[in-house]
């Protein structure tokens, strides 16, 4: 394919796929950094989690997370798997974007992510970051019943599946319905963006315990302290799913 566009400007190189529409962004000089607020909050599942030691990723773009993910769970990570569709996109995130092709906790798989997921064992994953969009903001079967469903067997018992939504397409609320089909109510907990229409999406295996004990303001407070990202000011954001539906 032909519609990736790397731009650079003030210290930052973005791709884009063939439009305005950033799809991922990284500092040059620190690579490892979460240079957008929506990747920043698609970390706010240690709320409720430990770091993972087995973790899915479904849609690579410019390796941001898993670059984070290598960077501050070194001491956990186990295995980490990055499944992407498109092999252009996975060449360009080892040139322009890389990760470390050496790493052997490191599994490239290139394929559909919603089939991929359906072949892994029952209860073999901690941690599901779910971030595919195309040119267009298309989605596809990643929010589908089937995909919540096998990301749901696929997960152990306190993982977590965390997924970037859009607010302001008429899907959205289609899409929480089936995400509340399989994961239950009270097992979801929303992170709307501050500047943009993303929404993280948090989807628990297990009850998500109550956001005003003060087991989870400490946790707050000590992982603001370790990792430099506001997880007092999501904890006072998080909402249940049920006030989107």
């Amino acid at each position: 394919m032909t519609d990736l566009l790397i731009s650079e400007q003030h210290g930052y190189r973005t791709l884009h796929f063939g439009s305005e529409w950033v799809q991922g962004r990284m500092r040059i000089s620190k690579p490892a950094e979460l240079a957008l607020g929506y990747a920043q909050d698609m970390c706010a599942a240690l709320l409720f989690t430990p770091p993972p030691k087995h973790i899915y990723v479904a849609g690579l773009g410019v390796g941001s997370l898993p670059r984070w993910a290598l960077a501050n769970w070194s001491d956990s990570i186990k295995r980490m798997e990055i499944v992407e569709l498109r092999s252009d996109v996975m060449a360009l995130a080892h040139s322009a974007f890389p990760l470390p092709v050496d790493d052997a906790r490191l599994r490239f798989t290139l394929g559909d992510a919603a089939k991929v997921i359906s072949e892994r064992p029952a209860s073999s994953l901690d941690w599901i970051w779910v971030d595919c969009y195309d040119g267009r903001g298309r989605v596809g079967t990643l929010e589908s019943e089937e995909f919540y469903a096998a990301a749901h067997r696929a997960l152990k018992a306190r993982g977590v599946m965390v997924a970037n939504m859009w607010s302001s397409v008429t899907r959205y609320r289609g899409g929480l319905r089936r995400l509340r089909a399989v994961f239950g109510v009270d097992n979801i907990v929303l992170l709307p963006a501050i500047a943009t229409e993303n929404v993280t999406v948090i989807a628990s295996k297990s009850p998500i315990p109550p956001l005003d004990s003060r087991a989870i303001q400490a946790r707050a407070r000590a992982l603001h302290a370790e990792h430099k990202l506001p997880f007092e000011r999501w904890l006072k954001a998080l909402a249940p799913v049920s006030t989107a539906l």
